[in-house]
């Protein structure tokens, strides 16, 4: 937070009450200075002297709320003035609340601590609201075109039409459908995970037996593209890490299932296990596939909710861009890390770094 006041004693007698709390506090001489900074860093509250020489403390409060990007920014006024029209000023210039001086510390970290919290809670709020429009973006993008279809083959098959026909036309049907329930599940599971963030059972998991499963897993999946699933061959087991058993196998089915998914028919899929000197505590698990690796902007925003990556799946597969998000918020929750990189021969590999048990 920035404390603004033209007197030196001030700044720090404030600055010393808010470090005892462990705030971060920065410092501003002037209401020139104190826009500077602004500027340089958002502040998450603003304690502001309200007389000063050159720009006041009302100007400067006024200046912040015309500011799209400061607009939000709880403003404290701090003021030795008792007169009920200031403090009105201060308000109707955007102020949150006004303390007079001398400053009693108690009440001053009281209203600090109350602020503070409700921007949190309103950044918070700003953010559930930009996932929800994003949500009901993805929505209407990856329901309204597999509900055309649907509705296009039913009209269809109102009208006479030849066995084969309606034989595509029922396939049709079916593989809109299927992925309308995949982006539903995908959605389902998401929720169920976010209301349950407590319930991650962390203990020693078997990471051979985890691959294994994954491999098994998805071999009807590389049948149907004619490509290959490999796990690269180890002098001896994988060793045990420290995850939740059901958490760790759905993030590597995730990577596994993406890498076929932007893979081309007859491709390979690798899995490797690593472990290094460098990270003795740890251990590497890398997804390579063989598709068209990723762009830079790709990479910038890879797990982010609702990412759409610039590479298709191979074989018209349903994608709704929540796979990776879920992903890292798993691996994190377990204590690990999740990232990516294109390989030299071209692909992606996709890795997870998880504690040793």
């Amino acid at each position: 937070m920035l404390v603004v006041d033209d007197n030196e004693k001030n700044r720090k007698h404030v600055g010393s009450i808010l470090a005892s709390q462990n705030y971060e506090v920065l410092f501003a001489k002037s209401g020139t200075v104190a826009l500077e900074q602004i500027a340089a860093r958002v502040p998450d509250l603003v304690l502001l002297d309200l007389v000063m020489p050159g720009m006041d403390g009302l100007e400067v409060c006024k200046r912040l709320k015309a500011n799209p990007q400061t607009v939000e920014v709880p403003v404290i006024f701090l003021t030795a003035a008792q007169d009920t029209e200031v403090a009105v000023m201060a308000l109707e210039q955007g102020a949150v609340d006004f303390i007079n001086k001398p400053f009693h510390g108690p009440e001053l970290l009281a209203r600090v601590r109350t602020h503070v919290e409700l921007k949190r809670t309103r950044d918070e709020l700003h953010k559930i609201i930009i996932e929800k429009n994003e949500l009901m973006s993805a929505v209407a993008h990856d329901m309204k075109n597999p509900l055309s279809a649907v509705r296009f083959s039913a009209l269809m098959l109102r009208e006479p039409v030849a066995p084969s026909v309606h034989q595509e036309l029922v396939k049709g049907m079916v593989e809109a459908c299927d992925g309308m329930l995949a982006f539903i599940q995908d959605r389902l599971e998401r929720n169920a995970r976010e209301s349950h963030g407590g319930e991650l059972k962390i203990q020693p998991v078997n990471l051979a037996d985890a691959l294994a499963t994954i491999v098994q897993k998805n071999l009807p999946i590389a049948s149907a593209k004619q490509s290959a699933i490999d796990l690269a061959a180890r002098d001896s087991d994988p060793p045990a890490v420290l995850a939740d058993y059901h958490g760790l196998c759905q993030v590597l089915d995730n990577l596994v299932s993406n890498a076929f998914k932007f893979s081309p028919p007859g491709s390979c899929v690798r899995i490797a296990v690593e472990e290094t000197e460098a990270d003795p505590a740890h251990v590497l698990v890398s997804v390579s596939d063989e598709g068209p690796g990723l762009s830079a902007e790709d990479q910038a925003h890879l797990f982010e909710p609702y990412m759409r990556l610039s590479a298709k799946p191979t074989a018209g597969e349903s994608s709704t861009g929540l796979g990776l998000s879920i992903a890292r918020q798993m691996v994190e929750r377990m204590g690990g890390q999740i990232g990516c990189d294109d390989r030299p021969g071209g692909g992606a590999r996709f890795w997870i770094r998880m504690p040793l048990a």
